[in-house]
């Protein structure tokens, strides 16, 4: 049966993210805090403020629209085969875009900030309508901040986090901290968008840093919405 091998993949993902972060990543997180105090000011105040754009735009609920969710039931595979033929197109869209961007060097690889985070949201917004969710409810977007940050976050805060989300589907709505939620997301990225600054070579990783990145994304969605799934069937 499908929704059992769902739940043992849930399983494994679940002991991923509550796995405590190893040394080798804790020397990793240091290395990156030293190359973040040596990128250009610009790159990190471009990057905030995106960030930051975005959140109140998806909080307001007035961007990133999408389809309604189909009336007509289906079934869990159903959902998880129509996400990820979403996310196939998404990828293809940030490689291409990481691509042309990263060509350009400093100026149009800052470009690609803004442009990276619409695709991802994008993508979220259409994976909750695929599991017959509305994204024009606010609740449901702050589930989508929620994934957002599960995705791109590291260490310890990946159990928070996964809790949180948890609570959420529980309906024990909490307050959320959305200015972590930015300096997380930029400090998680910030190493490897900085190589895409440098023309020529930055073309080729900004295509292999944006699939990663929507990869990752593309995980951590479709296993809350499992979860999701599975404990509404439970309920039943």
């Amino acid at each position: 049966m499908y929704e059992k091998e769902v739940e043992e993949e849930l399983r494994r993902w679940q002991r991923k993210m509550k796995k405590r972060p190893s040394r080798l990543s804790s020397k990793t997180k240091e290395w990156q805090n030293k190359i973040n105090d040596r990128l250009p000011g610009v790159y990190h105040q471009t990057a905030t403020i995106c960030v930051q754009k975005t959140i109140e735009a998806v909080l307001a609920g007035n961007t990133f629209v999408t389809k309604e969710p189909e009336e007509k039931p289906m079934t869990l595979k159903e959902c998880d085969d129509e996400v990820r033929r979403l996310f196939q197109l998404y990828r293809r869209t940030a490689v291409f875009e990481g691509i042309g961007t990263g060509a350009g060097g400093v100026l149009l690889g800052l470009s690609d900030f803004p442009l990276l985070l619409s695709i991802k949201f994008k993508a979220l917004f259409a994976t909750a309508a695929a599991y017959g969710y509305s994204p024009k409810e606010e609740s449901e977007r702050q589930l989508i901040l929620l994934i957002f940050q599960l995705a791109y976050s590291s260490g310890d805060d990946r159990a928070e986090l996964l809790e949180a989300i948890s609570d959420h589907l529980e309906q024990r709505l909490l307050a959320t901290d959305w200015q972590a939620l930015q300096l997380r997301y930029r400090d998680y990225i910030d190493v490897p968008k900085m190589f895409q600054l440098i023309p020529g070579f930055g073309a080729v990783v900004g295509g292999a840093v944006n699939h990663t990145l929507l990869e990752k994304l593309e995980e951590t969605a479709m296993n809350v919405y499992r979860m999701r799934w599975l404990n509404r069937l439970n309920m039943q």
